[in-house]
């Protein structure tokens, strides 16, 4: 069972535990992830049928492009715990290399949704805020770029942390390696320091834009789904990387079934982003498609009402 605990690179790397203090609260971890493993299941299906529209029957547009790569980030999230939880139920032992290998995927996807995320929100703050100057000087494939550069800082960041943190074999696994800390800070610094102040203060300029609207017009359906999706992830996603801060402060708190109720809140937020979107575009209009007509809606945007300023009504 210790040997298939591990759910994500946040529990590596703290106090070593016995077997006594991993099977402590065994069978709560085992009703949660009987609870997860269903809404991940959904969670599957949801970003699968948006991947597939948003590939095949969408045109694609500057923001679909961005929220297709979301869609596959999240998927790599939830096959990961779909996985774990499964071989953890049924005590199905795996090494330690293998689990690492997992544990990579699950960070190469996290860190993409999560600067996917930040970067959707900048590109829609200079849109609205900069129109002039967007129009003028944004390259033509600007989210092929943009994606193709995130995915890559993802795996880097992914495979530097690995080698630093991880890559230890018998008998020396439980060996500190001294570049691990200063690894550890690195990505704190570029996920919670650069990329997470990024993203909340281009949401909040874009929801107080919203309040703003005048009373005979409604937000603009792109703005909703940005506001949504990183408020989402702030509530659950964001909150594991708080705790894995503060566990490095903390040893203490390395507690396998708390580790576990925040990776089911992780598991949630990348499960939830495809309902977000098509709950963004509904409408009560009888339409001929409208899972795909909803999900347009959704990350539709009009150029022509990007005008807003600060002190307009």
């Amino acid at each position: 069972m210790a040997e298939a605990y591990s759910l994500s690179f946040h529990t590596v790397g703290g106090i070593q535990k016995t077997e006594t203090q991993l099977e402590t609260g065994y069978q709560l971890q085992k009703i949660i992830m009987i609870v997860s493993i269903p809404i991940c299941t959904l969670g599957l299906l949801g970003n699968g049928i948006v991947f597939w529209l948003l590939w095949c029957q969408i045109k694609k547009t500057k923001f679909t492009v961005y929220f297709l790569n979301m869609a596959v980030a999240d998927l790599t999230v939830l096959v990961y715990y779909v996985v774990v939880f499964i071989l953890f139920l049924n005590a199905v032992p795996i090494s330690l290399f293998y689990l690492h290998i997992m544990e990579l995927a699950h960070a190469f996807g996290f860190n993409a949704s999560t600067y996917i995320l930040t970067a959707i929100s900048a590109e829609r703050y200079l849109m609205v805020f900069f129109p002039g100057w967007y129009k003028l000087h944004r390259p033509t494939h600007l989210s092929e770029i943009m994606c193709a550069l995130l995915w890559s800082l993802s795996c880097l960041m992914s495979v530097v942390l690995y080698f630093a943190c991880y890559l230890q074999f018998e008998p020396s696994l439980t060996e500190v390696n001294s570049s691990c800390g200063p690894t550890k800070m690195f990505r704190v610094i570029v996920n919670l320091l650069v990329f997470l102040p990024i993203m909340v203060f281009s949401t909040l300029v874009l929801f107080i834009r919203m309040l703003r609207t005048s009373p005979g017009s409604s937000p603009e359906k792109i703005d909703i789904t940005i506001v949504a999706t990183v408020l989402l992830f702030l509530l659950f996603a964001a909150s594991v990387r708080i705790i894995d801060i503060i566990a490095q402060r903390v040893p203490q708190i390395h507690i396998p079934v708390v580790f576990l109720i925040f990776h089911f809140l992780d598991a949630i937020d990348s499960s939830m982003n495809p309902f977000v979107y098509f709950c963004v575009g509904y409408t009560n209009k009888q339409v001929a498609s409208p899972i795909q007509t909803f999900l347009e809606r959704a990350f539709l945007d009009d150029e022509s009402n990007v005008s807003w300023a600060p002190g307009t009504k």
